[in-house]
């Protein structure tokens, strides 16, 4: 959570969130409610389990701010908001400008319900192909 918190403090992706009405919100700590609620959405716990083990915070406030503060839209836009960061990072343009992806072909095992994971053609195992050149090139095998 403290990565999440970084991030959030850098690039201020937190500023995407907020009431539908597009009023600033009236929550107490919208910094903190915003990364705790993104990091309980990301982990795909509920918001009441993520209360039992996040002192300070109840499952009815995580759930309110999951409900009237958080969209797609706004969750694509906060995404939107990193990848760019991301990229302006000396280390991601030192592999390119982003617009080729190479896969090598090597096998790699995973878990049979990631989100990665899909049968080889070649192989007929369950797992993901290493790529060798990309910031964002996982390509199935």
């Amino acid at each position: 959570m403290g990565i999440l918190a970084r991030t959030a403090y850098w690039v201020e992706w937190w500023h995407r969130f907020g009431p539908a009405s597009g009023n600033e919100p009236k929550l107490g700590d919208p910094f903190g409610r915003y990364v705790i609620t993104t990091f309980v959405k990301g982990t795909n716990m509920g918001p009441y389990e993520a209360a039992r083990h996040i002192p300070g915070v109840s499952g009815h406030e995580l759930s309110y701010t999951t409900n009237r503060h958080f969209s797609i839209v706004l969750l694509n836009e906060a995404i939107a908001d990193l990848v760019n960061a991301h990229a302006q990072l000396d280390i991601s343009q030192a592999w390119g400008d982003g617009t080729a992806v190479a896969a090598d072909g090597t096998h790699m095992d995973t878990y049979l319900d990631n989100l990665l994971a899909e049968t080889s053609v070649r192989s007929s195992r369950a797992g993901t192909s290493r790529c060798s050149r990309s910031r964002t090139c996982w390509a199935s095998t």
